[in-house]
């Protein structure tokens, strides 16, 4: 069985392997400006990434998001320095194999610095883009008989130490903004410790969203690590939670959601009224096409972040058949969400986080 304390606590280490690691290669090549001590905060700020996950309730809630932003900060870092020092010892390896090792020694401070320049500008153009979300509007066209509808659609909104008071009332702002006629949010409404976030209280602020077809939502495979879904649906009472079940949206559209394919793996998609138009909301995105089979129209689905950052934005490409976007897939519109909010750190390379408004209208005359 997975154990996420054991999880967390191995990535703390790794951390810490790979800051020494790193500091090596700084130490080296910049002797002037790293020193010995300077190894203190490479060994030890990694487990604050561990601690943020596994003593998130043995700690005040202010100390609980210092971990969590110290942590989270220094897990990016870790991992673009790491690429770094590779970059740098494929260079020194390839100086002593060619002979150029004098002009290895001319020139690898400056290396070290460009690199570690670079290391940063990346993280600040990161978290820039992670704090900016993205709208994404999307118009379908049925021939269905349906009653036009603007919706927005938010996936991955992982409230907790990182993500709460400041992020819940910005996102209330931008969603009241753009007058949606439903709000669906597609998973992951939590990060993973539903006992901080009714603690912290900045699930509060959503209560203020309002619209005319309702605010609906599905549990992602966040919500049930450290939590009770069912304590998480009274809490979050403002929201029409469908689990593996219907309800109608609007006239001449029926919403459907799907229970986390993570945690209920063997259930089916369910049938549909093919005369209604059928949206489907399923967290991770891997039952497209059987969706589209049943004679759903549309399918919503989020998890992937579209990757968040290099190179994991190279993995979960590979891994979907849609890691990000929208786009037909045989007689199925598929809308995939690189979500609203952030895992580990506010920090993006790939799309940027977002809110999805579809329009969907009839084409009829």
């Amino acid at each position: 069985m997975f154990n996420r304390i054991v999880f967390f606590w191995k990535i703390g280490c790794l951390g810490a392997l790979l800051g020494l690691a790193n500091w090596y290669v700084y130490k080296e090549a910049l002797p002037a400006a790293v020193s010995y001590a300077a190894l203190i905060p490479f060994l030890v700020l990694p487990f604050c990434f561990s601690l943020t996950y596994n003593a998130i309730y043995s700690v005040p809630v202010s100390i609980a998001k210092l971990f969590s932003w110290t942590g989270g900060f220094w897990f990016i870092f870790t991992i673009y320095a790491t690429m770094g020092s590779c970059v740098y010892a494929v260079l020194y390896l390839l100086s002593r194999l060619t002979g150029y090792e004098p002009l290895w020694q001319a020139y690898q401070d400056s290396l070290a610095l460009v690199l570690l320049l670079l290391v940063l500008a990346i993280m600040a153009r990161g978290i820039y883009k992670a704090v900016h979300p993205a709208i994404r509007h999307v118009a379908i066209q049925t021939e269905k008989a349906v009653t036009p509808v603007r919706l927005a659609f938010l996936t991955d909104i992982h409230m907790g130490p990182l993500q709460s008071h400041w992020y819940t009332r910005r996102l209330v702002r931008r969603v009241m903004a753009l007058r949606p006629d439903a709000v669906l949010f597609g998973g992951d409404l939590i990060d993973a410790h539903l006992a901080f976030v009714l603690r912290d209280g900045s699930y509060q602020q959503l209560k203020q969203l309002q619209a005319p077809y309702g605010i609906w939502a599905i549990f992602g495979n966040h919500d049930f690590f450290d939590g009770d879904i069912e304590e998480e649906e009274t809490a979050f009472s403002f929201c029409h939670f469908l689990r593996h079940d219907r309800s109608e949206l609007a006239p001449g559209i029926t919403l459907t959601g799907l229970n986390d394919y993570i945690h209920f793996p063997s259930e089916s998609v369910p049938d549909c009224d093919q005369s209604q138009f059928n949206i489907i909301m399923d967290h991770e995105p891997l039952r497209i096409e059987k969706a589209g089979k049943k004679g759903y129209d549309l399918y919503l689905g989020g998890h992937t972040h579209g990757g968040q950052f290099f190179p994991v934005t190279w993995i979960t490409d590979r891994m979907y058949l849609l890691n990000y976007g929208n786009r037909r897939i045989g007689t199925i519109d598929a809308i995939v969400s690189s979500g609203y909010g952030s895992w580990g750190f506010p920090f993006r390379t790939g799309p940027s986080p977002e809110i999805v408004i579809i329009k969907i209208e009839s084409n009829k005359i």
